[in-house]
């Protein structure tokens, strides 16, 4: 056996992804109905279903599974490690958890259609951020000048600065992120390409050519579009335990991803080799 694939905490210019993109099926036509009108009557429903699925998205993201939300859509998303497979493992399990409880409660408790995921990986380009300006002007400057001057204490220093809200790139993890973009493209070709329904599409270059036991498919389909390729699986269901118990065998480690959906047979290397410092 080797040593470690890299230095613990290391990064990356190009860093391998993972994107799960949910998406409420039929919102667009409820809203239709009430003439993209928020106070029309029939908006009522359409507004309740949105809150309800915030608040599912809002409840499950973590650190492990941040996520971006934008009207009947969301994305969660994370950087897979080349040092441990646990971590495409986990974001797996905690996409999925949060496919099953949107799906519980837009579906199974109040009869909407439910939603649909896709989950994919991709690679991710780091851009190269000046954090001083961020730091020393506009409203971070203010809030150490009231600082600085007593008008404001350290707790509310903190608060002030928790409430900053940045005018442009507040997600920078999901620029230039082709995971994103392959499970988000893949989403919206919907049952036209096969991926029908309410239901989760796992696109298996996440895991060995031999699927591993602890994780079932109904069906497996084969998918193209905007350059990119991939088969999916519909998943059916998980075994935790299991996984656990084999030491979640069968999936892949960033690095493994990468050699899969490469097209450079030096793929990893190039990755070793993209190192730059103030990432994002």
């Amino acid at each position: 056996m080797g040593g470690p694939k890299t230095a613990k905490g290391s990064m990356r210019k190009i860093e391998v992804s993972c994107a799960s993109w949910i998406d409420l099926l039929g919102y667009g036509s409820m809203l239709e109905e009430a003439h993209f009108d928020p106070t029309h009557p029939s908006a009522t429903a359409a507004l309740e279903r949105t809150s309800n699925f915030h608040d599912v998205v809002s409840e499950r993201s973590c650190r492990y599974l941040p996520t971006f939300v934008m009207n009947d859509g969301a994305v969660a998303y994370r950087d897979m490690s080349p040092r441990a497979k646990t971590v495409t493992y986990d974001f797996l399990s905690r996409s999925i958890e949060l496919f099953n409880e949107v799906n519980r409660i837009d579906k199974t408790e109040n009869g909407h259609p439910g939603a649909r995921m896709v989950i994919a990986p991709g690679f991710r380009v780091r851009r190269e951020i000046d954090f001083d300006p961020l730091l020393h002007q506009g409203k971070g400057k203010r809030i150490k000048e009231k600082f600085d001057e007593g008008s404001i204490d350290a707790n509310q220093a903190v608060n002030a600065a928790l409430k900053v809200r940045s005018y442009s790139d507040s997600t920078p993890e999901l620029q230039a992120n082709f995971a994103m973009a392959k499970a988000f493209i893949a989403e919206s070709c919907g049952s036209n390409a096969g991926l029908s329904g309410a239901s989760c599409f796992i696109d298996l270059s996440i895991f060995e050519s031999q699927l591993p036991e602890w994780i079932v498919f109904s069906e497996f389909i084969n998918w193209q579009g905007k350059g990119m390729s991939a088969t999916f699986g519909r998943f059916e269901s998980i075994n935790n335990n299991l996984a656990a118990k084999n030491g979640h065998a069968g999936i892949l480690d960033a690095f493994e991803i990468a050699e899969a959906i490469g097209t450079s047979e030096e793929v990893v290397s190039k990755l070793r080799e993209s190192k730059v410092t103030n990432l994002r």
